[in-house]
């Protein structure tokens, strides 16, 4: 598995051009929404007409069709600046428009896709539940036929963008004895629609930018237009959607990462101790060496899972079986390893700032507090190991 990899000047034009809009447009409002936790929706909005949030969504649909090495430049950029708006942008679209580019019919991807990568619709994506967490087959709502359309009912939980969302990728339970093996179907599901509603929003340690909602479906009737793929194949879209969303999300860490490396950098050569910069001592040298090194070899599993992504393209059934596994456990190994390599980075960050890095509203501590939840959502880092492992017996190193 190589993973040499090297970025075209179209692609460090477009990271140059992220930078100074986020510099811009993000940063100067992100300590305000920490504080005041409430959806930066001003900020979003601009994200969303710079075309943000369809990037690497082709063009045909509404997107900058600039794919998934694309992408992973937006999301390493925004998490130097801040990790709400990341996982709002990823909650959109690795989650949110990626099973409907992928499993979508034609209809579904004019009525749901194209405006929500034009930026005109928020998305949300919907898999766990008050008794399903890592067992994400374990599903109890249920989505039973009636006519040519379905009745959905029961609860989800920890939904992020869930009270903002236009329309939410949502997992249900349409035979539960199948379990994940065909028991599982995706479904669209419209915010408005006569049944549906938004519940609690959970008060968090960090990610104060998002909502983290529960949703209520008392029977909710959908059309078959609302059926993302067939019948069963639920599982495989969530999996393929997570696929995505963990090379992302590996992006955004390694964008936190490399910003607790930056202000440690600055911070070591500026403070004093005993007559010297702290960056003199070998205790804050080796703290700085550790997470540069981290970062650059995250560097390059981000862009080879995320460039191998791309050369697998869009249309799952022409994927073949080792690809496939491939994919996948690049994107656990990406997912696992970013997260906390970040979070010790930052952990590091704030031992070399000392006090201050304590201190609520600084940088490093509100890093701090956003980066832990990493190792949890998208699939937690143990079952991010099993993945891992599960595929190291059955195909080799």
């Amino acid at each position: 598995m190589g993973i040499d990899f090297s970025f075209t000047p179209e692609q460090e034009a477009l990271r140059d051009g992220i930078r100074k809009f986020l510099e811009n447009e993000v940063a100067p409002v992100v300590a305000a929404m920490d504080e005041s936790e409430e959806f930066p929706e001003a900020t979003v909005r601009k994200m969303q007409q710079q075309g943000y949030f369809g990037l690497p969504v082709p063009e045909a649909y509404g997107g900058l069709g600039l794919g998934k090495v694309g992408y992973a430049i937006l999301l390493e950029e925004l998490g130097r600046v801040d990790a709400s708006h990341g996982a709002i942008v990823g909650a959109h679209t690795s989650l949110g428009t990626t099973p409907i580019l992928y499993y979508g019919t034609e209809e579904q991807k004019r009525r749901w896709l194209v405006p929500a990568a034009r930026g005109e619709k928020l998305l949300a994506f919907s898999l766990t539940e008050p008794g399903s967490g890592s067992d994400s087959g374990a599903l109890r709502t249920a989505a039973v036929p009636r006519g040519d359309g379905f009745v959905l009912t029961g609860s989800k939980l920890y939904v992020t963008n869930g009270r903002e969302a236009d329309t939410v990728v949502l997992l249900a339970a349409t035979d539960p004895k199948l379990g994940p093996n065909g028991g599982v179907s995706a479904f669209l599901v419209d915010r408005g629609t006569p049944g549906f509603r938004v519940g609690r929003c959970e008060k968090k340690m960090g990610l104060h930018g998002t909502s983290t909602a529960e949703l209520v479906l008392e029977g909710v009737e959908l059309g078959p237009e609302h059926l993302l793929g067939g019948v069963g194949q639920g599982f495989s879209i969530a999996m393929t959607a997570l696929d995505v969303g963990r090379v992302s999300l590996g992006a955004a860490s390694l964008g936190g990462l490399e910003a607790a490396l930056g202000q440690s950098l600055a911070f070591a050569r500026e403070r004093t101790q005993f007559g010297r910069p702290i960056s003199e001592y070998e205790a804050i040298q080796f703290k700085l060496a550790e997470m540069a090194m981290h970062a650059q070899a995250l560097r390059l599993l981000v862009y080879a899972a995320a460039a191998h992504q791309d050369r697998m393209g869009i249309d799952p059934t022409r994927w073949d079986r080792a690809d496939r596994a491939r994919k996948t456990r690049e994107a656990a190994t990406v997912k696992c390893l970013a997260s906390e390599w970040a979070s010790e980075a930052i952990d590091e960050a704030l031992q070399i700032h000392g006090g201050l890095g304590y201190i609520r509203g600084t940088p490093i501590e509100r890093a701090y507090r956003d980066a832990r939840i990493s190792e949890i959502f998208e699939g937690t880092n143990e079952i991010q190991r099993l993945v891992v492992a599960r595929d190291l017996l059955t195909r080799g190193p």
